[in-house]
């Protein structure tokens, strides 16, 4: 068997294959065989018919044709092993040719080429939100809130600080609605606490005393850095009709602890609640730090991607949105149907995302192999025990039923050793990124190992006859 590489964009190596005579006259033996089989040939009972009958009841071209797939998926299998070919997808026969001798062309997606750039250089600031007495104040009176209770109003009264308001509001630029209520007959109700924390100071002012069925035009500048670039920097008029009013009781200060169910004083609450404001702070720095420098890393990094391994990912994150979906009992194909999408057009959404996620997936990795990052089984297994005793009681039991099926144990333990690596790979980006990093392999012992990737099937895909 002659074979020929030459490697193509996009991590494809195309595959010249010439086959033996030998082997041709093999799989043309076999191939009739099967037709024997399969047919009743006139004076031999089924499967006893020799080749050259065969091939004078049904042709030449009919025994070839049973013969390719066999000849080609045998070929395919060796040439991969003897050019130490390694498959990511499926391969795709381009041409065959059985004119003279047995030839065919196959293209195969293999692992992707890529080049990191320098990353240990990369430098990315940790700056952490200082958590200010104004800040615990605000998160405090936020759990507070969580415990209000709303009493109606025994007698109507103006509106007063604390109160909550049900209103209808239109918000008018140059006399003109900004707000879009589509088809609704009415402006809907919203709900508003009248204080100045919750609301900005001149719907505060201006609503201060307004009474039940009252409607109020509120003047106001809106400030430039505005969420809402509709109104930003601009001079507009709240239109407010109050619909209902109600009275908002708050629990004293000392009541607080124990609503929250926790065992100490306010002042320990207090700070309770500052520390956990300020671990907050920290995670969400050097989760900035880290999203930063994975897009460096990325940005800068040298990429030729088979077009299998974006699908595949974009089947990925199609089946994540039908997992969603799926919790409010709607199934992907009726996802679907009610979206006239066939799962491709569904599919091709995805792929630009796809394509983003598998680049920062392959640059992790050989981040990981670079700086040389393993677990320790006992690792794996505290991990898998913790993960364990997270579950409620009530559900321990059907997770253990589940984990007593070997593959679905095998599937687990793989999950969770994948965690612990990624979380140590995430120390060690953060660790890089400050300047602030060990050399790589410095911290494992021998017992330490990676999760092993799934191995992948050597399958091809023949083109379909053209009509």
């Amino acid at each position: 068997m002659k074979i020929t590489t030459e490697r193509l964009p996009k991590s494809l190596i195309a595959l010249d294959v010439e086959l033996e005579p030998a082997q041709v006259e093999k799989g043309l033996d076999r191939a009739a065989r099967r037709i024997s089989e399969k047919h009743n040939i006139p004076g031999f009972r089924k499967g006893k018919a020799p080749r050259f009958i065969i091939e004078n009841y049904f042709g030449r071209e009919a025994l070839i044709e049973e013969a390719t797939d066999d000849l080609i998926n045998k070929a395919y299998r060796a040439a991969l092993e003897q050019e130490q070919i390694e498959p990511v997808g499926q391969g795709q026969i381009e041409a065959i040719d059985v004119n003279e001798g047995f030839r065919f062309r196959i293209t195969v997606p293999v692992y992707p080429t890529f080049t990191l750039p320098d990353y240990r250089t990369i430098r990315i600031p940790l700056h952490v939100e200082a958590v200010t007495d104004e800040i615990v104040g605000l998160a405090l009176n936020s759990v507070r809130d969580r415990h209000v209770v709303l009493r109606e109003l025994e007698e109507p009264r103006p509106a007063q600080q604390g109160d909550q308001l049900t209103v209808r509001l239109e918000t008018l630029v140059d006399g003109e609605r900004v707000e879009d209520f589509g088809e609704a007959d009415e402006i809907p109700e919203t709900t508003l606490v009248l204080d100045p924390d919750y609301v900005i100071e001149p719907l505060y002012q201006g609503l201060l005393s307004a009474q039940l069925e009252e409607t109020r035009e509120i003047p106001a500048h809106i400030p430039a850095d505005h969420e809402d670039e509709r109104v930003r920097d601009k001079d507009v008029v709240f239109k407010v009709h109050v619909t209902a009013m109600q009275e908002r009781l708050l629990p004293e200060w000392d009541e607080v602890p124990t609503l929250e169910e926790f065992e100490g004083t306010l002042e320990e609450f207090r700070d309770h609640t500052r520390t956990d404001l300020e671990q907050r702070a920290q995670q969400r720095a050097e989760q900035d730090v880290l999203n930063r420098f994975i897009a460096q890393v990325v940005e800068q990094t040298e990429y030729d991607l088979p077009d299998v391994m974006i699908a595949e990912v974009a089947d990925d994150l199609l089946n994540e949105q039908g997992a969603q979906f799926a919790r409010y009992g709607i199934s992907l194909d009726q996802m679907l149907q009610f979206r006239n999408q066939t799962r491709e057009d569904a599919r091709a959404e995805f792929l630009g995302e796809a394509e983003q996620r598998l680049k920062t997936r392959l640059a992790l990795g050989q981040v990981v192999e670079r700086e040389m990052l393993m677990i320790d089984p006992n690792e794996v297994q505290s991990a898998a025990q913790a993960m364990l005793a997270s579950y409620a009681q009530e559900e321990l039991p059907a997770v253990m039923q589940a984990l007593s099926n070997p593959q679905t144990q095998e599937q687990f333990m793989y999950n969770v050793a994948n965690s612990v690596l990624d979380t140590k790979l995430r120390a060690r980006l953060l660790a890089i990124a400050v300047g602030e990093a060990p050399e790589p392999g410095s911290d494992h012992d021998h017992a330490a190992h990676r999760p092993r990737p799934r191995p992948r099937r050597r399958t091809y895909r023949r083109p379909r006859p053209s009509a």
